[in-house]
This record gives structure tokens, C-alpha cells and sequence, in this order.
């Protein structure tokens, strides 16, 4: 089978880290540019450092579960979730499976409060 593309090029563009960081950056600013999303992505913030103070830890699953106990729909952050524990926070290391239904199980990190 006759290969239709330069493999070395391909390789290049496939691969690399600052391309990468850029085009996340750039999609973490669009998830989180309304005024609704910017507004909510600040309540799951504060829920996240409450949630950190008072156990140490936190995950995803703790925020969305607080505010759900408040009225409020984490899944209404849509992409800008993936802000929530940017910044403010540190992965430390550890992870868990997730307990909400939406995630199927998956994976998840455990986060702590940066000079915490």
C-alpha cells in the first residue's frame, strides 16, 4: 500500500507539546467566554476551594455533587469544567473513579489547593 503523505511531516504536526498547550489554551478561553459560563465556572470555583478547605481534597465529582445539592448543574459548564481546578489548584497525584452516571466510570483526579 503507497503511502499518500510525508510520515516525517505528518509526525511533526501529529506531535508537539506547544501546539498542543496553545490550542488548549485557546479552547479553555472559547468553553469559558459567555457571561453565563464565566459566571458558573466562578460558582464551581469557590464550591471546589470550599470543598478543598474543609477536606483537604477535591475532585469533580465533589463539585458537581455540591452543587447539584444547591439546584445547580455542573454539566451546564459543558467544556469549561475542564477550568474549574485551573490556576488555584494541584493534582496530587492521585486519582479515582468517578461516582456520576455522565462519566461512565471514568478516571478522575484528586486536587488540593496550591501552597495548601
Amino acid at each position: 500500500m503507497k503511502q499518500s503523505f510525508n510520515q516525517g511531516a505528518n509526525l511533526r504536526t501529529l506531535f508537539d507539546f506547544a501546539e498542543a498547550d496553545r490550542r488548549m489554551e485557546e479552547g479553555l478561553a472559547l468553553a469559558s467566554s459567555s457571561a453565563a459560563r464565566m459566571s458558573l465556572l466562578g460558582v464551581a470555583k469557590a464550591h471546589a476551594r470550599a470543598v478543598c478547605l474543609l477536606r483537604g481534597c477535591v475532585t469533580s465529582d465533589c463539585v458537581a455533587r455540591r452543587m447539584a445539592e444547591r439546584g445547580l448543574d455542573y454539566s451546564d459548564l459543558g467544556n469549561a469544567a475542564g477550568s474549574v481546578f485551573r490556576n488555584e489548584f494541584v493534582w496530587t497525584g492521585d486519582v479515582q473513579k468517578s461516582a456520576r452516571v455522565s462519566t461512565h466510570g471514568r478516571i478522575i483526579r484528586v486536587w488540593r489547593l496550591k501552597g495548601v
